[in-house]
């Protein structure tokens, strides 16, 4: 039984990280570099409403499931042992973009939304101490979870 579940649960594995990978590509590719043109004021208030907007349960479970399943999925191969090299790294991967959310951009995000709107100076201070290393590590977190979706997809074809 165990056996037949690896692919089924990795193949899921692997979509949920596609789905994440999909949403952080989106943002490399479009919405920060719009927001990278608009004022200062424009990018905090659309990054705050962006922050309050995206944690909803369809949200919740691409990002908590798609590490989550995998980590299902090596336990499962594991059991039955199975290949696991490939399910090992697209987990490692995926566990690794979570990682790096909690210890970089959330904080950031919750920067963000402290500042006052109102306050020109405060505003400026925060895209300044947000734009560059929200940026960075989401290209990091974009190439690990896309590059374990690869992993997790091709695991059962290997």
């Amino acid at each position: 039984m165990t056996t037949t579940l690896v692919p089924a649960v990795t193949l899921l594995a692997g979509v949920l990280s596609a789905l994440l990978a999909g949403l952080y590509l989106a943002f490399s590719l479009s919405i920060m570099p719009a927001l990278a043109r608009l004022p200062d004021a424009t990018l905090v208030s659309v990054m705050q409403t962006i922050n309050r907007v995206i944690v909803r349960p369809a949200f919740a479970v691409v990002f908590a499931g798609a590490p989550l399943v995998a980590v299902v999925a090596l336990v499962l191969a594991l059991v039955a042992g199975a290949p696991v090299l490939d399910v090992l790294v697209g987990t490692l991967l995926q566990v690794a973009s979570v990682a790096i959310t909690g210890a970089v951009n959330i904080p950031l995000n919750n920067a963000l939304d402290r500042a006052d709107p109102d306050d020109v100076g405060d505003v400026a201070r925060a895209r300044e101490a947000f734009e560059r290393p929200w940026g960075r590590a989401h290209g990091v977190r974009t190439a690990a979870t896309t590059l374990g979706a690869v992993a997790l997809l091709a695991a059962p074809l290997l």
